[in-house]
């Protein structure tokens, strides 16, 4: 469908859409307002299909803010077939059956043909011995299909449209846990999110799959040679030996030589269900009429089974691991302990002893590694990553200054972890990252699309959109003796995988 078509639709659905429903309009049966004065006044509401709703109302700048989020992470893909989720997230850029196609009966026929070309193009590859001279012919047809379905293809309408409607930090991101997509807009742009969104996710066509393929391929060799990529791979790859952790978002190369069409087509229908996603609306508008446009517009939107998440759990590691990565580059080191994970009480005093170590300039890394015995150039830490849905590891990250080496940081990082097992902070440091830690959420409120981000990811990941100030009720509880009872009990040697960057050896 050409631009000129589609837009003036958009535009009529638009206008009118700040009078459907003022300011205070009468919410339907089923939603509910958050009253505690401790939480933001989020209206919340779930349609019939399970898509769920989270709805702030900001009135201070005529703008809103979007954020679908779907748990649909590189933790779900399938063995074999990693890199599924990261592909996704890229195919939905690439249209509907009314955009960005010139005629999508026409096309469907052309991407039919493509997709066989290249599964015969794949099985030849994937041959034990493959025929070089059928591997050239096979390539030329999958080239010449794609050539084919080319001609039915409207170049970037699905950018356009949005460009035109005023689009700010429109963007994806896929994660180990979940993938994201985001946009800002002008209020009166409402009606018209809802008409391009429920289509894009409903009715998705994945057309130049196998070209997008072939980008994430080179963006996975361009990490190859990018030491800080790869020293974080290493970790999760010999960290995890079990969980899906331990496979790297973007894919093995292996898995993305293989994936096709039929597999992403798959992965969507799986996981790219109302039932499997949260849509937070941020801004100025008026909660009746988002729930009134998203029965309009997302209530036909089947939901559907979701496949059983049950995956390995990694096994209590029972020994240290240490891995030398050699490259031309500035020595560094990362660091990872195995957390228990969200639903354990501890990850709240392992959040703590996070902050005590490395909470900005005033946290111990800083104070005693990088200003006061000046050996460090950085060194910071996090308590759970890649992810946040299962148990993860608790990071440290850092470099040290020259002519200072990665061992003598090593083992002075050790030491403060060790004095912190012994001697527990102190009052003041723990208020300091408590006050620290309110200031952010009340920062995060100025933010539509970050507290968009932050109320979706919440409910969708953690189960809980006020997971964020209930853990700041949480750390309140933590005293300085846990902090060192819970740094003994997991930042220990044989709970310990570290990654060395080293020079190459001459």
């Amino acid at each position: 469908m050409k631009l000129s078509h589609f837009l003036p639709c958009l535009l009529l659905f638009c206008q009118p859409s700040l009078a459907k429903a003022a300011p205070g309009a009468a919410l339907p049966e089923g939603a509910a307002v958050e009253t505690d004065p401790k939480y933001p006044p989020v209206v919340s509401y779930t349609l019939k299909n399970g898509l769920r709703l989270l709805i702030l109302e900001k009135r201070f700048v005529p703008t809103v803010s979007f954020t679908m989020l779907f748990k649909a992470g590189n933790v779900d893909g399938q063995q074999g077939k990693t890199g599924l989720a990261h592909l996704m997230e890229h195919m939905a850029f690439k249209g509907t059956r009314t955009i960005n196609s010139a005629g999508y009966e026409k096309e469907k026929v052309a991407l039919e043909t493509v997709e066989k070309a290249a599964k015969a193009l794949i099985a030849e590859e994937s041959a034990g011995a493959p025929d070089m001279k059928k591997l050239e012919t096979l390539r030329k047809a999958l080239d010449a299909a794609e050539k084919e379905a080319d001609k039915l293809i409207v170049k970037d309408e699905y950018w356009k449209l949005y460009n035109t409607l005023g689009e700010s930090g429109m963007n994806a991101m896929t994660s180990t846990d979940y993938t994201g997509y985001v946009v800002s807009l002008p209020s009166n742009r409402l009606e018209a999110w809802m008409t391009i969104e429920s289509d894009r996710f409903r009715n998705p066509v994945l057309r130049e799959f196998y070209r997008e393929r072939n980008v994430v391929m080179e963006e996975l060799r361009m990490g190859e040679a990018d030491p800080n990529r790869v020293m974080w791979q290493s970790l999760f790859s010999d960290a995890f030996v079990a969980h899906p952790y331990h496979n790297p978002t973007i894919g093995w190369m292996d898995d993305l030589k293989r994936l096709t069409r039929t597999d992403a087509e798959q992965f969507y229908k799986q996981f790219y269900v109302p039932n499997n996603a949260t849509l937070a609306v941020v801004g100025d508008v008026s909660p009746a009429e988002v729930i009134a446009l998203a029965e309009k517009y997302f209530g036909a939107w089947k939901s559907a089974d979701i496949p059983d998440r049950v995956y390995t759990r990694e096994p209590q590691q029972k020994a240290e691991k240490v891995i030398n990565v050699f490259f031309k580059a500035k020595p560094a080191l990362r660091i990872g302990y195995h957390n228990p994970g969200p639903d354990n009480a501890d990850i709240y005093g392992l959040l703590m002893v996070s902050e005590v170590l490395s909470n900005g300039k005033t946290g111990r890394f800083y104070k005693n590694l990088v200003e006061g015995r000046e050996l460090a150039l950085y060194a910071n830490s996090y308590h759970s990553t890649p992810g946040n849905r299962y148990p993860s590891l608790f990071v440290i990250s850092a470099a040290p200054k020259a002519p200072h080496t990665v061992e003598e940081l090593d083992s002075a990082i050790l030491e403060e972890i060790e004095l912190l097992k012994k001697t527990p902070p102190t009052r003041w440091e723990l208020d300091k990252i408590l006050n620290n830690y309110e200031a952010e959420m009340i920062k995060q409120l100025e933010s539509n699309s970050g507290l968009g981000m932050n109320l979706a990811h919440n409910q969708e990941i953690m189960g809980d959109w006020k997971y964020d100030w209930k853990t700041g009720e949480e750390l309140r509880k933590v005293t300085p003796e846990d902090i060192s009872r819970i740094a003994a009990k997991y930042l220990t040697r044989d709970n310990r995988t570290a990654v060395f960057l080293r020079e190459p050896l001459k």
